[in-house]
């Protein structure tokens, strides 16, 4: 899982053993080139010296894993040859590693031009001072062809913008629209509402096999078994956070009782499975054994990798694609989830970085060679008409029209891990013992007002 907060005042002298191993070299120079389906920056960088192109230092994990790094390479080589005057230079580094990374690298004075972190770390580096807002760097074309709750979700800190969304992770609901006939169920209409899950549930459990597993729930303590459960607790809170990001606390509520209250019975009437990570119910998935599953569209091509007979069409035929069910007051939730691109404060080069985050995002070179191979869905609203590949793959275009819009921020901060535990924790104790769900929920209170005093 993601690790977060800042580096202790430690790290400054290890960053400066450090900083000489990544370097954003060359000078600024202009770049007027035009990505396809986006406009160009309207600032310009300094001029390089000596014409030499100027150098750009991009960190990022999808270049360090082995399963991405050729896709990657291709979009980077495509970015170069339509950007001559810019170079890349990639600077790969782990996933769980890119946070104290990069914090090094900033705290001594060298931090890379841009990089690609997660939704988490965006707050955390931006309220250290290492961030520089996008808001004046980003071209108004592009900027509008961004979803604005996306963009607000994705590293809106005090007012301000200091993150460009790239690969939205998202979970959807998928459901099985074989396993929904065979129940007897419409498989053209998935539940739309918590009260049509329950009801399509129990319909379910008396006519599909027994090894069927019902709903994919992840209720581990971890940060992302709260992001697995924070649009649940949503729609029975009616769109209330248990806490949020000013620390207001709401988790001893009606509504978060009867949260508590419905995920005990997923338990202990065996609709899911206790304890499991979300991604442990993805061979049930690929083995067509799950009904209704919560989860990323990237989740199609690791069924494909678990069940290697499974075809594209087979997959579009037996899955469809549709938001989280809405509670009472009729609003689907999904949480932010988003790989993202920051620019630093400290990078010579915004401009230029800027323009390989609008290339990364946008440019029909990302989208094909990155973003649909590994299975993710486009982030602009514009690619659905410019890219005709992304028609094809209905679990895609149903994710970007109809889940994309339910993306909700989590209440990211320097207290989120511990305000996750207390949160998670509970929902463990909640499917764990019979403890009085307003006993659990009243002790959560008592520790977040603790935590956010």
């Amino acid at each position: 899982m993601k690790r977060y907060g800042l580096m202790v005042l430690a790290t400054v002298v290890v960053s400066l053993v450090l900083v000489g191993l990544v370097t954003g070299c060359g000078q600024p120079a202009p770049s007027q080139t035009t990505q396809q389906g986006s406009q160009p920056a309207q600032q310009t960088s300094q001029p390089a010296a000596s014409g030499q192109p100027e150098t750009i230092t991009f960190v990022n994990w999808v270049s360090a894993e082995e399963g991405t790094r050729d896709q990657m390479k291709v979009v980077i080589d495509a970015f170069q040859k339509a950007n001559p005057n810019i170079k890349v230079d990639v600077k790969p580094i782990p996933v769980s590693d890119v946070p104290n990374q990069v914090t090094i690298m900033a705290t001594g004075g060298n931090p890379p031009d841009i990089s690609q972190v997660q939704g988490d770390t965006v707050i955390t580096l931006a309220s250290s001072g290492f961030l520089e807002p996008v808001d004046d760097l980003i071209p108004p074309a592009f900027l509008a062809d961004l979803p604005q709750n996306i963009m607000d979700s994705a590293g809106l800190y005090q007012g301000k913008h200091y993150a460009v969304p790239w690969a939205p992770c998202e979970n959807g609901m998928w459901y099985n629209k074989t396993l929904m006939k065979q129940a007897g169920l419409d498989p053209e209409k998935p539940p739309t509402t918590i009260d049509d899950l329950n009801k399509a549930v129990a319909q379910a459990k008396s006519k599909l096999p027994k090894e069927t597993v019902m709903l994919q729930l992840d209720t581990t303590n971890r940060t992302i078994g709260l992001y697995d459960q924070w649009p649940f607790m949503l729609a029975f809170n009616d769109g209330v956070p248990p806490v949020d990001a000013q620390g207001k606390i709401s988790i001893n509520t009606p509504g978060m009782k009867a949260y508590g209250e419905w995920i005990r019975a997923q338990v202990k009437e065996g609709n899911t499975l206790p304890g499991k990570k979300f991604g442990e119910f993805r061979p049930m998935m690929a083995q067509n054994q799950l009904l209704f599953g919560f989860d990323l569209t990237a989740t199609k091509g690791i069924m494909q990798s678990l069940n290697k007979s499974l075809t594209d069409q087979q997959i579009f035929d037996t899955w469809g694609m549709a938001p989280y069910p809405a509670g009472k007051n009729g609003i689907n939730y999904s949480a932010d989830a988003n790989h993202v691109l920051v620019i630093f404060k400290g990078s010579n080069h915004k401009q230029a970085a800027m323009k390989l985050a609008e290339f990364l995002v946008n440019s029909d070179e990302a989208i094909k060679n990155y973003i649909l191979p590994v299975g993710y869905a486009p982030m602009t609203k514009s690619a659905i008409q410019r890219v005709p590949e992304i028609s094809k793959n209905p679990i895609v275009k149903a994710f970007q029209e109809k889940v994309l819009p339910t993306v909700v921020a989590l209440p990211y901060g320097p207290n989120y891990n511990a305000m996750s535990d207390v949160i998670m924790s509970s929902v463990q104790e909640m499917i764990t013992t019979d403890k009085p769900i307003a006993d659990i929920l009243s002790n959560a209170e008592s520790r977040l007002k603790q935590i956010f005093k």
